[in-house]
């Protein structure tokens, strides 16, 4: 084959522009095939199984996420009651300790009147941020 016949040969096929415009002009196999009519139905099916997957999703999410703060709630009431055992028995010890030095009714006095005290200083604390907190939108 000489020279010419190469080139003449070269310049007859489409470049690869000219290829992809023609396969981008071309509809998509399928795509005509069927009614527009069908094609909204299915587009309808495909929308509903997405959303039907997604609540699916979610529930398996939701019901994981719900055992582990039953757990966590669990692990947290164990602690508050073995916190509270530890303050009672950290009171008992105390009184047993100042009844050895003042007498039992002194003691029980001493610590009664300190429970109170903190108990008090707790609340006025509480009470004074509850009072800062906005509770309507217009009060702020």
């Amino acid at each position: 084959m000489s020279l010419e016949n190469k080139a003449t040969t070269i310049k007859q096929q489409p470049s690869l522009d000219e290829r992809e415009t023609a396969q981008s002009d071309a509809p998509a196999p399928g795509v005509g095939d069927k009614p527009l009519r069908s094609q909204l139905n299915d587009l309808v099916d495909d929308v509903r199984k997405l959303a039907e997957a997604e609540i699916a999703y979610y529930r398996i999410k939701l019901s994981v996420n719900m055992a582990a703060t039953k757990t966590i709630l669990i692990l947290f009431s164990i602690a508050v009651i073995l916190g509270m055992t530890t303050i009672v028995s950290l009171i008992l010890g105390t009184l047993l300790i100042l009844t050895h030095y003042w007498g039992p009714i002194a003691a029980t006095a001493l610590l009664t009147g300190g429970g109170l005290l903190l108990t008090t200083a707790l609340m006025s604390m509480a009470i004074k941020r509850a009072r800062k907190l906005p509770l309507d939108e217009n009060d702020q």
